[in-house]
């Protein structure tokens, strides 16, 4: 691939998104600069590493526009408007995520608004050793597990002592649960419930909102256990997945369980769009607040209360 076409795609991507943020701005009807927003769902690696994950999407057929340094896509994120945003990590393969985890650490201490979600790998033979320094020595919020890339299903026994870690610290996991980029019988929703079994207090996030096939599943756990919220990453703003009037539904039903995401940079449409999609939605600005920044905060918070279960098996 062309570096330099890729940067000039990159260049005029972003100018289109400040253009439009400035123009919004203006008719103070799509974007508000006092807005507080959190991007709960981003993914900062290495440039090297950053490349190879965005260079895979292409080889299948996807665009992808966001290809710059991390410098710059932390930048970039500033500029809309972002003051606030989860970084999930992940790994292929065992014995990387330490040195994900250490990275993640050196990035988000130098840039304090970012909130780092470990990598762990199902197979790593330190997986306590490695969670628990990310967690306790490093005070990470919690961790990420990438169920298509990783190959391992939210109900693998081989993720029990992360689930029991988690809970014990009050932390919690993000679960690549959705159809997207590719379904397979790792990334169904419908194993969680094991989890949730077990675990009914765990404070999970559903990626992607379950979808494309596993919504109404999704939302029926968040309405039942007390932890468990959907993010919105690559979903709301996508011209691939129109706004449904199903998904309105839910988010005005259980407006604390919802959390705004885009899955930046790993996407083909504008973060912009994103945000603008939620600001024209017919939802009180109560809701859009928790949609942007309260929900995203409560789950930060260790101490976020414990509720009375429902059985829903």
């Amino acid at each position: 691939m062309n570096s330099t076409r890729d940067a000039d795609v990159g260049h005029i991507t972003h100018t289109h998104d400040r253009l439009l943020v400035i123009s919004d701005q203006r008719n103070g009807n799509i974007l508000d600069n006092r807005q507080k927003i959190c991007d709960a769902h981003i993914h900062l690696f290495p440039d090297r590493l950053m490349g190879a994950i965005l260079d895979w999407f292409v080889q299948q057929g996807w665009t992808m526009p966001y290809r710059q340094s991390v410098d710059n896509l932390i930048k970039y994120l500033e500029t809309i408007g972002v003051t606030s945003a989860f970084v999930l990590g992940y790994v292929h393969k065992k014995d990387m995520a330490s040195g994900i985890n250490l990275w993640l650490k050196e990035l988000c201490d130098s840039h304090p608004w970012l909130h780092p979600f470990a990598a762990l790998h199902q197979d790593d033979e330190h997986l306590e050793e490695i969670l628990g320094q990310a967690l306790d020595e490093w005070n990470f919020p919690g961790a990420k597990i990438h169920t298509f890339v990783q190959k391992v299903a939210a109900n693998d026994k081989r993720l029990w002592s992360m689930y029991q870690m988690l809970i014990e610290r009050r932390k919690g996991v993000i679960l690549h649960l959705s159809g997207m980029p590719v379904e397979t019988p790792y990334t169904r929703v419908e194993p969680l419930l094991d989890v949730l079994r077990s675990f009914p207090n765990l404070k999970v996030t559903i990626a992607h909102m379950g979808l494309p096939n596993d919504f109404s599943l999704a939302v029926k756990l968040a309405a039942n256990y007390p932890n468990v919220y959907l993010d919105t990453a690559y979903m709301l703003g996508n011209p691939r997945f129109p706004m449904q009037e199903e998904w309105l539904k839910a988010i005005e039903s259980y407006p604390e369980k919802f959390i705004f995401g885009t899955d930046f940079p790993v996407m083909d449409y504008s973060p912009v769009a994103a945000i603008q999609t939620i600001n024209q939605l017919p939802l009180r600005e109560e809701i859009k607040k928790q949609l942007f920044w309260d929900n995203a905060m409560s789950y930060l918070n260790a101490e976020h209360s414990q509720k009375n279960i429902l059985d829903i098996s």
